[in-house]
């Protein structure tokens, strides 16, 4: 009896005679090396082991539909045989289609890098990248920028730039940009919630947490933004070198953010604001009231002569409205004259 596609399918659909049954069963079960007349071994070789196969699930139904029948009508030293058998039925099924299935015998693209994909809503190529090793990627844009892609993160953009108004980029995770320059085209990555947008600069966006972002700035100029359309409600900061900040990018609050070049001088600041403390050490007092309005959602007003080139340092308790006991203490040292309206 030869071993046919016709013989499987009917085997398959409990629709060939038990003669049939019988001798495919026995034939795969004493197979042995003459394995190599259905499937070579560089061929199993090359087969992925995990791999999906056509009807793979009504396939494996109908084997133990078939085992369990055979146990009521046979005795269990019977069963463990056709068990065993069903079970090299599969093997012999998995090779038996992907042998005739060119697709099915390509390799798996690698996953640390993925070709290029047609966007569904535009014609537009783009470069998917997934970085699931333990050392950074390094990559290139058509613009000559170059992207340091950190473990456990992943990114997509533009395959081609020239065509397109902005260098936009799609980030999850953790990347380094040292963008070309290009003042006619933004250079814009998109994290969770957040907008970082450069010309030409060294910068890194790195998503901390699931709420926060936090964004260092190594070269040129930057502005970072968030948007919460529902609440009407925006987060908008620039930074210089060596700054860098921490954002909460759902609720819109800075958690952390460190000054460099703050206005006016050289000199450095630091604010830090955690569930224990909120602590200011040299901020300037512009930067300080536009982080008090940001993380509070109140309005201040009071006349910028007066704070102009002013700094200050406290730490506080973080506790609720503790903004009150911050600007007091502004007004008693500066005489800055600042007033607030209480949020709604």
């Amino acid at each position: 009896m030869k071993i046919t596609r016709e013989l499987i399918n009917r085997y398959l659909k409990n629709q060939c005679s038990a003669e049939e049954a019988a001798y495919l069963e026995d034939y795969i079960a004493h197979l042995g090396e003459s394995i190599d007349q259905l499937l070579s071994k560089e061929e199993w070789d090359l087969t992925d082991e995990n791999l999906d196969y056509p009807n793979q699930q009504e396939i494996k139904d109908k084997i133990f539909a078939f085992a369990k029948k055979q146990n009521v009508l046979k005795y269990n030293r019977k069963l463990v045989r056709i068990v065993s058998a069903a079970a090299a039925v599969i093997v012999f099924i998995l090779g038996f289609y992907v042998s005739l299935n060119p697709f099915l015998n390509q390799p798996a693209p690698e996953v640390r890098k993925i070709a290029a994909i047609k966007d569904q809503n535009e014609e537009i190529s783009n470069l998917y990248y997934i970085n699931s090793g333990n050392d950074n990627m390094l990559l290139t844009a058509s613009d000559g920028s170059v992207i340091t892609l950190y473990p456990q993160s992943e990114i997509k953009y533009a395959e081609d730039f020239s065509i397109q108004q902005e260098r936009v980029l799609y980030l999850k995770g953790k990347a380094k940009f040292e963008v070309a320059k290009d003042k006619s085209k933004p250079f814009r990555v998109h994290s969770t919630g957040v907008v970082t947008t450069a010309l030409g600069t060294v910068f890194s966006v790195d998503e901390l947490r699931s709420t926060q972002t936090q964004i260092k700035l190594m070269e040129g100029k930057i502005e970072v933004k968030a948007v919460d359309h529902q609440r009407g409600k925006e987060l908008v900061r620039t930074f210089l070198p060596h700054e860098e900040i921490t954002l909460d990018h759902r609720e819109l609050k800075v958690v952390e953010e460190i000054k460099t070049h703050t206005i006016g001088t050289d000199r450095g600041g630091h604010f830090l604001q955690n569930n224990q403390i909120i602590q200011f050490k040299n901020i300037a007092l512009e930067d300080v009231l536009t982080i008090l309005m940001q993380n509070y959602d109140i309005k201040l007003q009071y006349d910028k002569s007066l704070i102009s080139n002013k700094f200050y340092s406290g730490t506080f308790t973080n506790k609720t409205n503790v903004f009150e006991e911050i600007i007091r203490e502004i007004n008693y040292l500066h005489h800055a004259g600042i007033n607030y309206t209480n949020p709604q």
